[in-house]
């Protein structure tokens, strides 16, 4: 991605202290709200220094966010079938700070931003289903 050295440390400055945030929070609502911040970061960025990459990683990004927020409603409201449990969570965090690092050293994003998602995936009724069918785990992504 073509952007400034002062723009790429920004969002790895925040990724860190985003991921710092979610790391130390004990539940759910907070951790998915530390996440939101990673995507508004990216928006910040490309506001200034436009580049078609920060473009479709804030996209990914936003659909991961509203994929979990909506599961987590969704839970809130009494749908127990989709569970976010604690490995969700945890993947979430491992693929985030992942994307810090590409950034951080300027390496490819397709595979962080495929990771994102498939964990995305993963709150709906068909990625439930193909997670509990075996086609992949948590742990795979």
């Amino acid at each position: 991605m073509k952007i400034s050295d002062a723009a790429r440390k920004l969002l790895v400055e925040e990724i860190k202290y985003i991921v710092g945030q979610m790391n130390k929070r004990p539940t759910a609502d907070e951790k998915i709200y530390f996440f939101s911040g990673v995507h508004g970061a990216f928006q910040r960025v490309f506001n200034a220094e436009y580049d078609p990459d920060l473009v479709f990683l804030h996209f990914i990004l936003n659909a991961t966010h509203q994929a979990f927020i909506g599961r987590l409603q969704a839970i809130k409201n009494g749908e127990m079938v989709i569970d976010l449990d604690e490995d969700c969570f945890k993947k979430l965090l491992e693929i985030t700070k992942d994307l810090g690092r590409n950034i951080e050293k300027d390496e490819d994003i397709s595979d962080t931003a495929k990771r994102f998602s498939i964990l995305a995936y993963t709150t709906t009724g068909n990625g439930n289903y193909l997670r509990l069918k075996g086609e992949f785990s948590i742990e795979d992504i």
